[in-house]
């Protein structure tokens, strides 16, 4: 009964936040939201699927750039630009996705990280369209979403929404197909499952997710920036879905709940808190490599 009371519990408290909390904490929410919808997406590829993606960032960027050039430069209003973001973050994944899903292990991580930084150098170098390493500003939401607590409300109907439809996926015959890959690809091709074409599949879904987070996170911060695509915000999705349990749906959350309350509140602690978070990701890997939702299990259990 307390399991199933507590994730309504924490939608209300959500909800209700831009209601009693400070305007800077709605801020730091939004920001977070916006994150964890970005690993909850990385985990369809990681957790589900079993490949480790550090080009994740890219579809992000793309999703966010795809909606701040429409705005700024074709003046298109915020909903098609909202839509049109993740249509071409998919098309983008699909494309790199097709090149990537032939290799395994290393060479499936080298390939993510090279499409990954030419998407980043294309963003930082395409000044007249771009900004460059100025960054495309003046990306302005709706009028009815200019304050910082509408535009909470919003990005939290959207960020619960997508959680929801990447639930459904992962628990749906598409899910279990990835998970079998995941355990034994050669097995799976002989139970014949399409191994490569679910993978693409995946890779694809996943990164029309993280264009999501991206035009979140474009009209959030009024701009978007070529940071957006470099590995580095692949590496945190990775550590954030790692810390809290690849292998749980909610594993990415925890994850990314620990590691911004760390990049928050670590710097104001000690000049030394990037070694705390690397003792802490240590801590993980080497005592509880399964998570920290793996933890909570066993002692329920």
């Amino acid at each position: 009964m307390v399991r199933r009371a507590g994730l309504p519990g924490l939608i209300i408290v959500l909800a209700v936040l831009p209601f009693l909390a400070p305007q800077v904490v709605i801020i730091y929410m939004t920001d977070l939201l916006i994150f964890t919808l970005f690993a909850l997406s990385l985990n369809l590829v990681v957790g589900y699927g079993g490949m480790l993606s550090m080009g994740h960032a890219a579809f992000f960027a793309t999703g966010g750039y795809t909606a701040g050039l429409l705005v700024t430069h074709l003046g298109v209003a915020m909903l098609p630009a909202l839509l049109a973001g993740p249509i071409v973050a998919a098309a983008v994944a699909l494309v790199i996705g097709f090149f990537c899903v032939r290799l395994t292990h290393a060479y499936f991580i080298m390939l993510t990280l090279a499409f990954g930084q030419l998407v980043y150098t294309v963003f930082w170098k395409w000044h007249s369209a771009t900004g460059g390493d100025d960054g495309l500003t003046g990306i302005m939401p709706h009028p009815l979403l200019a304050s910082q607590s509408a535009y909470y409300m919003f990005v939290l109907v959207i960020v619960l929404a997508c959680a929801w439809a990447l639930y459904r996926i992962g628990r749906s015959p598409f899910g279990s197909a990835l998970l079998a890959i995941k355990d034994n690809p050669r097995r799976a091709a002989f139970l014949g499952i399409d191994v490569r074409r679910m993978q693409l599949a995946a890779f694809t879904v996943a990164g029309t997710f993280a264009g999501v987070a991206g035009v979140l996170q474009a009209f959030f911060q009024r701009g978007m920036f070529p940071t957006s695509a470099h590995w580095l915000l692949s590496a945190d999705g990775f550590v954030a879905v790692c810390i809290g349990g690849a292998n749980y749906f909610f594993g990415p959350v925890v994850g990314a709940v620990l590691l911004k309350l760390l990049q928050l509140f670590g710097p104001r602690i000690t000049e030394y808190w990037l070694f705390i978070l690397g003792a802490f990701i240590l801590f993980v890997a080497l005592v509880q490599p399964a998570g920290l939702l793996s933890l909570i299990r066993r002692q329920r259990a």
